[in-house]
């Protein structure tokens, strides 16, 4: 401290920025030390420690040093009331933003957890309530078939409507393809989102016959067989769709064999 100032260490440390950055700013102009000595010392007072916490934040909410050196040149007070109004919808959209990375995190945790409980691959029915999905345009054709413009396409669209890459996926076999048994030709891919705002179709309240095996998205052969062999067993009636829902997939293990899948058909 002299004569009531602060030096550039100081004025680092209780500000936490760096001597770099500091001196960085005040070779561009944008934050300027209270005083710099004949030598070259650099000079500040705890007033300024306001100003620089206003230029980090901005520059936190993505706001570049050259409109920041701008506004802090010309502010006055209708400046400062558009600029914190803008940065307050910046704000509400970053939080919304992560709102999202968490929902879709917690999906992944929620199916994670559920696959590594999973220890019967016996099919078993299961009531359940209405879940949201993503569903794909509709192509109806053998899973291991499906070409990379497809899952590209549906990737763009589920860019386009802020859907994150990391939902539980799967495949969506129609009620006509697992009357004919032929539950390797899907019509869709679906994202098992957790939140009704992310969806644009359901997966419809009702009981569903369940099971769950092994393998990739394309493998699930040895599943359809448990379950058509108990639909057949136990007169069951199929009433809709089959959803394929990845519990267990590359971000647990790369080893195919390792990943589970689950299937669900709805029965009445």
């Amino acid at each position: 401290m002299k004569d009531n100032y602060l030096t550039i260490s100081e004025f680092s440390k209780i500000s936490e920025i760096s001597r770099k950055a500091l001196i960085f700013y005040d070779n561009i102009g944008l934050f300027s030390p209270e005083y710099t000595a004949p030598n070259g010392y650099r000079y500040y007072s705890h007033e300024q420690i306001y100003v620089i916490s206003v230029i980090t934040l901005l520059k936190e909410l993505g706001m570049p040093l050259s409109e920041i050196k701008f506004y802090m040149a010309k502010k006055n007070i209708h400046q400062a009331i558009s600029l914190l109004s803008a940065q307050d919808k910046v704000i509400d959209a970053k939080i919304a933003e992560l709102k999202n990375t968490q929902n879709m995190l917690l999906a992944k945790l929620d199916s994670l957890i559920t696959g590594s409980k999973i220890t019967d691959y016996q099919p078993y029915v299961v009531v359940q309530d209405e879940q949201p999905l993503y569903i794909s345009r509709s192509f109806q054709m053998t899973k291991s078939d499906i070409p990379d413009e497809i899952w590209v396409n549906y990737y763009m669209d589920c860019k386009r409507h802020g859907i994150l890459f990391g939902f539980p996926e799967g495949f969506l076999v129609t009620k006509e393809m697992l009357l004919a048994r032929k539950s390797d030709v899907a019509r869709n891919i679906i994202f098992h989102v957790n939140n009704r705002s992310f969806s644009n179709g359901v997966m419809p309240k009702g009981r569903y016959l369940t099971a769950y095996g092994h393998g990739g998205l394309e493998e699930t052969e040895s599943i359809y067989q448990k379950l058509f062999q108990y639909i057949e067993k136990e007169h069951i009636v199929v009433v809709g769709n089959a959803y394929e829902k990845r519990l267990i997939d590359e971000i647990a293990t790369e080893e195919k064999n390792q990943q589970l899948i689950e299937v669900k058909i709805h029965i009445l």
